[in-house]
């Protein structure tokens, strides 16, 4: 009899053992890969990454430091034709639009003991990006290139005389940027966690001179001016949402 009780309790430590060796299996280790879902609550938004076209990942090299990369890419198109074929002058006119953007930020992370299932950690990323956009219009006897940007030109009359607005959009760019990362993972389950992330850190842009081609208007005789602008960014950045992450 007290050699079975002996085995029991045995068997019972055995299984202890072995559950909290698989508890503790709940974090990744080294050679792991890890990528992530976001997912904001106040929205119900759900979405590759915390960007809109971004694909991340974090490549595990230690038990406790982590390799991050994230490549985001966007394209755009949106062509347009108006058509009349009807009364003494009949006309075509067409919209070509396109926009690539890309950015690539690499960085690294490292992990804090925490607990069993809550990983703190700190790092550091870089990032470059790119954006080119082009437009072109074409009616029955012209063509207007736009490099830099998607343009809306409108006409006005105030009654005296006419004017022009011009809006833009996905204007073109380059840009840098540079951040200092913390936040947390917390593991649900071996392999899936939610986790939160804060940065601060500074952004260049440069945005792309938007030139036309040809320079004046064939049918106003408009001379589109130069526009050229860039802008800075030093401090918090707010990365949107709640990151679901699971590990393969």
């Amino acid at each position: 009899m007290k050699k079975n009780y002996l085995l029991i309790v045995a068997c019972l430590l055995s299984f202890t053992s072995i559950s909290i060796k698989g508890q503790d299996s709940l974090k990744p280790t080294s050679n792991n890969l890890c990528t992530e879902l976001n997912f904001n609550p106040f929205n119900g938004s759900l979405s590759l990454n915390n960007s809109s076209g971004q694909f991340k990942f974090r490549r595990f090299y230690a038990d406790n430091r982590a390799l991050r990369i994230a490549l985001t890419v966007n394209y755009l198109k949106d062509n347009s034709t108006v058509e009349s074929k009807y009364g003494q002058n009949p006309f075509k006119e067409s919209f070509r639009r396109s926009s690539l953007s890309t950015t690539l930020s690499i960085g690294t992370e490292k992990h804090f003991e925490g607990s069993r299932r809550l990983s703190p950690y700190i790092g550091w990323e870089m990032g470059v990006g790119l954006k080119k956009s082009k437009q072109v219009e074409k009616d029955n006897s012209t063509k207007i290139t736009i490099d830099g940007a998607w343009v809306t030109t409108e006409q006005f009359y105030n009654g005296n005389y006419y004017y022009f607005s011009t809006t833009f959009s996905e204007r073109g760019y380059w840009s840098l940027g540079a951040s200092f990362v913390t936040g947390f993972d917390f593991y649900m389950a071996k392999g899936f966690y939610l986790g939160y992330e804060i940065a601060i850190g500074f952004d260049y842009i440069n945005y792309s001179n938007i030139e036309y081609t040809p320079e004046r208007d064939p049918q106003s005789g408009y001379t589109h001016p130069d526009y050229d602008s860039e802008s800075w960014r030093i401090g918090p950045k707010l990365v949107n949402g709640i990151r679901i992450g699971y590990i393969f």
